[in-house]
C-alpha cells in the first residue's frame, strides 16, 4: 500500500520524504519491524517509542509516523501528527480495509466476568455450527488455531490483524473481552462491534483512571451516541441488576436487551435456580415468551449473570433453545475462573481471578453457599504492586468477613516490598471483626500451608492469579502457577 492512501482521514501536521512510497506492514514495536514496514512510534508508559526509531530504521522501516521529527535519513518519510496512539487505528482501518466488517463482533466490558461471558458466547455459537474467534486475557483463538499476544490488551495493530486472520478464515462471529484500558487508548477505535455487553462495575485499575467516576466514563463511552461513529455498534446487553449498568441503560441510544436475577424485571432473568459444586440448574425466561430449563458446570451466582448475557445476545443472533442449551451445557469452565481442582477427594480446592473486593466478594460468597455441613472456608489471596492501594485494605475486610482462616500472601508485587502490600491487607482483616488469619509472603508456602490445614469438607480458595504463569517482583520474573502448586502438594501427599 502507498502511504498517501493510509493517511486517508489521519489530520497531519507535515511530511518529510514522499507519501507515494510503498510500505508492507505496520508496527509499533521496532523488534517486529521488517525491510519496508511503517513504524509507529507510541509514548507509552514505560517507554517512548520515539527513542526506538533508530532501531526500527535499521530494521528496515521506510516510514514512520511520528508525533516530532526525528533524526533519520532523508529517505525514511516521517509523518507527523498530533498523537499517533489516536492516529493508529485510522491507519489500521485503511491498511486493513475494515476487517470487522465481515463477521458479527461480540464486545464485552465490565469489571468482572468478561472472561467466562466470551467463553459460553463462543461454546453456543460454535455448538450452532458457526466459526469463531474469540480474545480474552486466557486465550485467543481463530477458528480453533490459538494466537499469542504480547500484552493482555492487544494494540490496534495487533487487533486489526487478529482480525483481517479472522476474515481471510471466513469466520461467522467474534468475541472479544474489552478493557477499560483498551477504550482510554484508543486500542479499539474504529472496530466495528455488533453486539457491546456491560456486565457490572465495581472498584478496580484506579491506579489508572484515579476515580470510580473516570473508570466507568470509560466504560460508558462505549454507548454512547455521541462515540458511534467510533465503536458502531447496533445492540446493548445489559445488566440492570447494576446501578452502572442502569445508567447505561437509561442513556444508551441503542437497541437495548438487558437482563437480571428480579423475575420480569428484564428481557432476561432465570427461575428456579440451584447451586451447588457441581454446577448450575436453572430456568431461563425472556419477554418473548420462552422458557427453557438449562444446566452448566459452573457455579455461583455471577455465573448465573454471565449465562444471561451469553443467552440473551444468541438469542438475538438467532440460535435455538436446544443449541443454547447444549452450549451453556458444554462450557465446561475457564482457566482460573473459579477453577475446581481435585485433590484427593476430601476437600475442595478453588483457584480464581478475583482481584477486586467485588470479585473475590462473589468466589467466598460462592464458595460459602456450596460448603458442606462443618466444612470451613480457607482463602489464600494477595494484591498486586504498583495497582490501586485503596483496594488492599477492601478486599482484606472481605476476606475477614466471609473466610473463616484467610492466608495472606503475595500476588506479583512489581516494583513494591511484598510485606508492605501484606501490611495494608492485614490491616481491612483487622477491621473485619472477624477472621482468624495469618501471613505467609512466600505464595507457594502459603498455598502449602492452607492445603495442609484443610480438613474433610473445607474448601480452599486461592485468588488474584488465577491463568497466571508468572509471579512479577521488582526487577525479574519467575515462573509461578498456583494450580501447579496445589498439583505439586497432592503429589507429596499421595
Amino acid at each position: 500500500m502507498k502511504l498517501k492512501h493510509l493517511l486517508k482521514d489521519v489530520s497531519h501536521k507535515k511530511i518529510y520524504g514522499i507519501d507515494e512510497i510503498e510500505f508492507k506492514n505496520i508496527s509499533v514495536d521496532s523488534r517486529n519491524i521488517k525491510n519496508g514496514d511503517l513504524f509507529v512510534a507510541i509514548r507509552g508508559f514505560k517507554s517512548d517509542g520515539h527513542d526506538f526509531v533508530g532501531e526500527a530504521v535499521s530494521s528496515g522501516a521506510s516510514s514512520l509516523i511520528v508525533q516530532k521529527k526525528v533524526n533519520v535519513p532523508p529517505s525514511v518519510t516521517q509523518v507527523i501528527v498530533d498523537d499517533t496512539r489516536k492516529a493508529l487505528p485510522v491507519l489500521c482501518r485503511n491498511f486493513y480495509k475494515d476487517p470487522t466488517e465481515s463477521f458479527t463482533l461480540i464486545g464485552v466490558t465490565g469489571t468482572n466476568g468478561k472472561t467466562t461471558t466470551c467463553y459460553i458466547i463462543d461454546s453456543i455459537l460454535r455448538s450452532a455450527g458457526k466459526k469463531t474467534s474469540m480474545i480474552t486475557t486466557v486465550e485467543s483463538f481463530i477458528d480453533g488455531e490459538k494466537v499469542n499476544f504480547d500484552r493482555t490488551t492487544p494494540e490496534s495493530a495487533d487487533l486489526n490483524d487478529f482480525f483481517n486472520k479472522s476474515r481471510y478464515k471466513k469466520i461467522d462471529c467474534a468475541c472479544m473481552e474489552v478493557s477499560s484500558h483498551s477504550i482510554d487508548l484508543h486500542r479499539i477505535d474504529y472496530l466495528k462491534f455488533d453486539y457491546l455487553i456491560f456486565t457490572n462495575l465495581s472498584q478496580d485499575h484506579l491506579d489508572y483512571h484515579r476515580d470510580m467516576e473516570s473508570y466507568f466514563y470509560a466504560k460508558k463511552q462505549l454507548f454512547l451516541k455521541e462515540k458511534r461513529n467510533i465503536y458502531h455498534g447496533s445492540k446493548a446487553v445489559i445488566n440492570i441488576d447494576d446501578s452502572y449498568g442502569r445508567d447505561i441503560y437509561n442513556t444508551t441510544d441503542l437497541e437495548k436487551i438487558s437482563y437480571s436475577l428480579e423475575p420480569g424485571r428484564a428481557d432476561i432473568w432465570p427461575a428456579n435456580i440451584k447451586s451447588s459444586v457441581s454446577g448450575i440448574e436453572m430456568t431461563l425466561n425472556t419477554s418473548r415468551g420462552l422458557s427453557f430449563d438449562v444446566s452448566s458446570p459452573l457455579c455461583g451466582y455471577f455465573n448465573v449473570y454471565n449465562i444471561l448475557s451469553a443467552a440473551g445476545v444468541c438469542i438475538d443472533i438467532g440460535v435455538n433453545e436446544s443449541t443454547i442449551k447444549r452450549g451453556i451445557n458444554s462450557m465446561r469452565g475457564v482457566k482460573g475462573r473459579f477453577e475446581k481442582v481435585y485433590c484427593g477427594g476430601k476437600f475442595t480446592v478453588i483457584i480464581d481471578y478475583a482481584h477486586t473486593p467485588e470479585g473475590l466478594k462473589n468466589v467466598l460468597e460462592t464458595a460459602a453457599g456450596i460448603l458442606p455441613p462443618g466444612g470451613k472456608l480457607i482463602n489464600v489471596f494477595g494484591c498486586g504492586g504498583d495497582r490501586d492501594k485503596v483496594k488492599r485494605k477492601l478486599m482484606g475486610r472481605v476476606s475477614g468477613r466471609y473466610a473463616d482462616y484467610t492466608i495472606v500472601t503475595s500476588d506479583n508485587p512489581r516494583s513494591e516490598e511484598p510485606d508492605s502490600i501484606i501490611d495494608m491487607i492485614e490491616r481491612g482483616i483487622k477491621n473485619s471483626g472477624r477472621g482468624t488469619y495469618s501471613c505467609e509472603t512466600d505464595r507457594k508456602k502459603a498455598i502449602f500451608k492452607a492445603l495442609d490445614m484443610a480438613g474433610e469438607n473445607d474448601i480452599v480458595i486461592i485468588a488474584g492469579k488465577g491463568h497466571e504463569n508468572y509471579q512479577e517482583f521488582k526487577d525479574h520474573k519467575i515462573t509461578f502457577c498456583d494450580l501447579e502448586v496445589v498439583k505439586e502438594w497432592a503429589g507429596k501427599e499421595k
